[in-house]
């Protein structure tokens, strides 16, 4: 009987890693919604404007940037301000949103003009969006950059 039962619910959890995820009805009005709070967030940084990243951004977000050090709002945020932390340009492409109910993920290729910590960073990254829809509205929750090798 032990059997049946660990055969059966291996069935189903191979059943469910299998089948493929359907977006929900809508998904194509919350897929523009992302891309305009996308298109914000990148004029945000490039602005150093941290009063809209600080709305971006939720309570909990978190960054692991291109170096693999891991930040918090707090810390992104006073990067910012000190000029630690410079964007002149962002370059999106190739940007792919799945959504899972009130979470959004969103990969991309990236092409940043930046200094991060003080140091040269520009060039081409893999991108990372989690964002989650929260009191109505959608904020990044954590995002991460992978530098690509040239």
């Amino acid at each position: 009987m032990r059997r049946v039962a660990c055969a059966f619910i291996l069935i189903c959890a191979v059943a469910l890693l299998v089948t493929p995820m359907v977006e929900p009805a809508g998904s194509d009005d919350v897929k523009q919604i992302l891309k305009d709070r996308i298109g914000e967030y990148s004029e945000a940084l490039t602005k150093h404007d941290l009063v809209a990243l600080d709305k971006i951004w939720a309570d909990g977000y978190t960054f692991t940037n291109g170096r693999g050090q891991f930040l918090t709002k707090k810390e992104r945020l006073e990067n910012i301000k000190t000029g630690a932390t410079q964007f002149e340009s962002i370059g999106r492409e190739g940007e792919d949103i799945h959504i899972f109910g009130d979470t959004a993920v969103v990969t991309s290729r990236v092409v940043l003009k930046v200094i991060y910590g003080g140091k040269e960073s520009s060039g081409p990254y893999r991108s990372l969006h989690v964002w989650a829809k929260t009191q109505g509205r959608w904020q990044l929750v954590a995002n991460q950059i992978t530098p690509i090798e040239q």
